[in-house]
Order: structure tokens, then sequence, then C-alpha cells
């Protein structure tokens, strides 16, 4: 197989299938604070008869596509979406730009009465806070009306591109950020092709 013709840059937005489509904008506008950059109704579309609203909560055109069917069509909400065995979005994750922006929108989430799936973690083997997954990020996950997975995250891990591991020079500087030493942990060893990544997982944080 020949390669890529070029190096993708980012993933940069997300279409989400919602349940009521007024409902999931009033959510993504007054509870997340994004924006209607554009919208058209069901049936508008001569390519199919899905219809959209695009959302931003940057200067880009839309970050978040919510795409819904006329009322007709009997589509409903799916609150155990995240966990069910199902092909799908699991969720999808929006950044914040520290410890402190992620603790203030846990705090604000609670406060307008949502359940959070999953409190502040994180996401690492090797951080003493660390909850034995993978990304070294902080998090936490809730969900929107129509059952979408939602992570609210900072600090996602830095990797090197020689050793595919998460980079020393960042793993150690967050380290000391978060009020550890800098010395305190490594960084967790580079994934091995054929090998879990949480193999030991279950003992080391009685995970289940």
């Amino acid at each position: 197989m020949s390669p890529p013709p070029s190096r993708i840059q980012r993933v940069q937005h997300v279409g989400l299938k919602v349940h009521d489509i007024e409902v999931a904008i009033a959510f993504y506008r007054d509870v997340l604070g994004f924006r209607v950059s554009d919208r058209y109704n069901p049936g508008d579309n001569p390519y199919g008869p899905h219809a959209i609203c695009f959302m931003r909560c940057g200067n880009l055109h839309h970050a978040v596509s919510l795409v819904h069917f006329s009322k007709e069509t009997e589509i409903s909400s799916r609150p155990e979406m995240m966990l069910s065995p199902e092909v799908g979005l699991h969720h999808v994750a929006f950044e914040v730009g520290s410890k402190k922006e992620l603790e203030d929108w846990a705090n604000y989430i609670r406060a307008q009465g949502l359940e959070l799936a999953m409190e502040p973690v994180v996401h690492s083997p090797a951080n003493p806070e660390g909850d034995g997954t993978m990304g070294e990020n902080r998090a936490f996950y809730f969900k929107d009306p129509s059952g979408n997975g939602i992570e609210i995250f900072c600090d996602m891990a830095e990797m090197d591109e020689d050793t595919n591991r998460v980079n020393d020079k960042w793993f150690r500087d967050r380290l000391e950020r978060d009020g550890h030493a800098g010395e305190a942990a490594d960084p967790p060893p580079a994934w091995k092709p054929g090998v879990s990544s949480m193999a030991d997982a279950k003992e080391r944080f009685g995970k289940k």
C-alpha cells in the first residue's frame, strides 16, 4: 500500500447526530458557550435528508456539526451510548487551558444539574495521580441531551516522534506544574506492537 500524499494536520471538527435539534442547540450554546455559524433545515440539502447546525467555539466556522432529521423521523436519545457495545461515537473532547480551568468547568457542569459520567482524573500509568490509562491528560466526562459523550480535558501528552514515547521534558515540566517533583516518575514506556498498553493495569490500579 502506498503512503498517504501528506500528513493529516489535525482533527478539526466532529459531526454529532442529535434527537432534538432545539434542545441540542440550547445545550451547546447556553451550557458550553458555542455560537451558531450557519444552519439549514431538513429537506433543504439536495444531497440528503439530514440537516445541520454548524457551531463554533473559536474563530473557525465550526467545531461541532449538529446533524438532525425531520420530526417525522423517530430518533430518540441514547443515554447509555458511551458504554454500549455498538459501533459509533464514544465521546468528543473539548480542550481547556489548565488544571484550574478544568476544575472550574467540572464545578460549573455539576451546577447545571448534569451528572458526571467520570469525575476528574489523570489518564496516566506513570503520573502519581494517574488512573492507569493512557494520554497523560486530565479529564472528566458527561453527556449531551442525546447521550453523546463529552470530555473536557487539559494537558494532553506531547509525544517524541523518534521514540514514540511521551516527551520527557513535557512530562517532567507537567509534574512540577502540578506540584510534584520533576523526578517523581518517568514517562510511560513506548507502546510495542502486539502488547497491550494496559496489560498490568488491573493488578496495579485495581480497575475492573
